[in-house]
């Protein structure tokens, strides 16, 4: 047995508790009640993926958030006339949250780069427990609001001249 495959053995003993941890450390349940985010944990999965395995495609839908376990993921994006790969992230990355709340297609291909192990939550879950507890989507809405202006603010300080010069503006003008 690898090293790789013993750490998997490992994350696959957590439970329903470490699902619970896991989610009320992410940004967007920040301020969620307990009670709720105790049905997310509940309603959420583990799913492994071998290297080489598509955690999602780029232009399939995006209906489902995956927070990393174990392993290591690579992003890329398919240009016209390449590939170009962003970034590898390991344990703790999370992605696909803005997946749980509309009909959206991924940007970037996430694929495994090593053995790897998630927490899913699928959108018709999240939505399902959004239902029942419609209080929270002001919360997340404005978790996810206050994302997208903090990540602006970043890109603009590193590429202001570049935007200037293109006449490009963010997201925030929306």
């Amino acid at each position: 047995m690898n090293s790789s495959t013993e750490h998997l053995e490992g994350v696959k003993g957590c439970g329903f508790n470490d699902c619970l941890d896991i989610l009320r450390e992410l940004p967007v349940f920040n301020g969620v009640p307990l009670d709720v985010v105790k049905v997310l944990a509940y309603l959420s999965g583990r799913e492994e993926f071998g290297a080489g395995d598509a955690l999602c495609e780029q232009g399939e839908a995006l209906d489902r958030c995956f927070f990393l376990l174990c392993g290591e993921v690579e992003t890329t994006r398919q240009t016209e006339d390449c590939e170009v790969s962003f970034s590898k992230r390991g344990k703790g990355f999370f992605f696909g949250g803005l997946g749980l709340l509309g009909s959206v297609k991924a940007l970037y291909t996430v694929r495994a780069a090593t053995d790897t192990q998630c927490l899913v939550l699928s959108r018709e879950k999240f939505l399902k427990t959004a239902e029942r507890f419609p209080d929270i989507l002001p919360k997340i809405l404005g978790n996810v609001v206050d994302h997208v202006f903090r990540w602006e603010e970043a890109f603009l300080k590193a590429h202001a001249a570049e935007c200037a010069q293109n006449g490009e503006m963010g997201l925030s003008l929306f």
